[in-house]
């Protein structure tokens, strides 16, 4: 069964996927994006544990994470990991019992990977931590929901959530220990480039930066079209910049019908509908970047050019400029693509496929450094699966 929430951040379908950079090639034709030809996809290994919200940490060619959660129909469930040594996927569960599945990990080092759990038996959230040789239990925390986390060193480990009703709270590990500090908003997604730059967005659609000492909100200016409903997405914070993908709702205008002809019959995501041609919702995507303080921001509707963006996969750039999503080929963001967009802005698009598997819908997605390949972790209705693509031929 599939779903997908406009407004919520919901437990949807999954899959995996990658592909590599994109060389060459003449622009494509304006505002639609050219097929990508001669990407392989293969699967690394099946699994019902990263069918809902995986997690990907990749920290080199011999060292992959992959994390998800095995949940039983009626009681709480157990984390679940595998490890890429550069020859085999293994096994690698954590330890600690049914604390549920693992919703946010990161990493600094080979010997310093967390995994942050949710939904056990418990209430609350339980920070689990690989030395390189085990998995142990670090910190049980009552009463939090983690939304994210980001491992900037072994000393300085930050894990995001939330309590009660919608109360924003970080959690953050020194080398004296954990503390706890209120947010002024409660946080749904986290991109840090370093302690003092730090991006977040929150449960009612708004940006903020840390700039190590106070929160403070971040104005889009009028990057988003007026009048319509936001929705952003994913933050992904660089040294050139900072990216966003957001989805907007509004109305399309009604469309003019001759005198004594009936409207079109409705269509999906927004088509004509009714004897006077009003038209229901239309759903578009957007890609925004700022520079590096977020003071300037630009939008980019990328509809037509990668698709329906996945709500859970973040953009991931090149060091040119270039940046990679996940797209879709269908108005439900079912059928996921990957898309890439070029420094000039010319855009290309590759389905999501692999043998035994059709339709697949990405829900994590990540890039393995020092390659070409990418790693994404998501589902084809009932089957789990990680997936990855090696770069096309020159």
């Amino acid at each position: 069964m599939r779903f997908r929430s406009l407004t919520a951040w919901a437990t949807l379908l999954l899959l995996a996927a990658g592909c590599g950079e994109q060389k060459g090639g003449g622009p494509a034709a304006a505002g639609v994006a050219r097929t990508r030809p001669g990407v392989t996809w293969t699967t690394a290994f099946e699994d019902t544990a990263v069918r809902t919200d995986p997690r990907i940490v990749a920290l080199g060619p011999d060292d992959v994470w992959v994390f998800g959660g095995r949940r039983p129909e009626d009681a709480a469930g157990w984390p679940a990991a595998w490890h890429w040594n550069g020859r085999d996927w293994t096994r690698s569960d954590p330890s600690g019992g049914r604390v549920g599945a693992v919703l946010a990990a990161g990493a600094s080092s080979a010997s310093d990977v967390w995994a942050v759990t949710g939904g056990g038996s418990g209430s609350g959230a339980t920070v689990l931590h690989w030395d390189g040789a085990r998995w142990t239990v670090d910190r049980r925390l009552p009463g939090f929901s983690v939304t994210d986390i980001e491992v900037l060193s072994p000393q300085d480990v930050r894990v995001y959530g939330v309590t009660g009703p919608a109360h924003g709270v970080a959690w953050t590990r020194t080398a004296a220990g954990w503390s706890r500090a209120a947010l002024p908003f409660p946080p749904t997604e986290v991109s840090a480039r370093s302690a003092r730059d730090v991006w977040a967005i929150s449960f009612d659609q708004r940006l903020f930066h840390h700039d190590g000492a106070r929160w403070r909100p971040v104005s889009l200016g009028r990057a988003l079209p007026p009048g319509g409903r936001h929705q952003l997405m994913q933050v992904t914070a660089t040294a050139r910049g900072v990216w966003l993908t957001a989805e907007v709702t509004g109305d399309e205008p009604p469309r003019s019908i001759p005198s004594g002809q009936d409207a079109p019959p409705a269509e999906p995501n927004g088509g004509p509908a009714g004897p006077r041609g009003a038209v229901g919702p239309v759903l578009s995507s957007y890609l925004l970047r700022g520079d590096p303080a977020g003071s300037r921001w630009t939008a980019e509707n990328v509809t037509t050019k990668a698709g329906r963006l996945n709500e859970a996969a973040a953009p991931v750039t090149d060091a040119d400029g270039g940046v990679w999503l996940i797209g879709s080929l269908d108005v439900n963001a079912y059928e996921s693509a990957l898309a890439y967009r070029t420094p000039a802005g010319a855009w290309t698009r590759a389905a999501v496929r692999a043998p035994r598997f059709g339709t697949f819908e990405v829900r994590a997605f990540a890039r393995v450094p020092g390659t070409g390949r990418f790693l994404v972790a998501g589902m084809d209705d009932e089957r789990g699966a990680v997936l990855s693509a090696s770069p096309p031929a020159n």
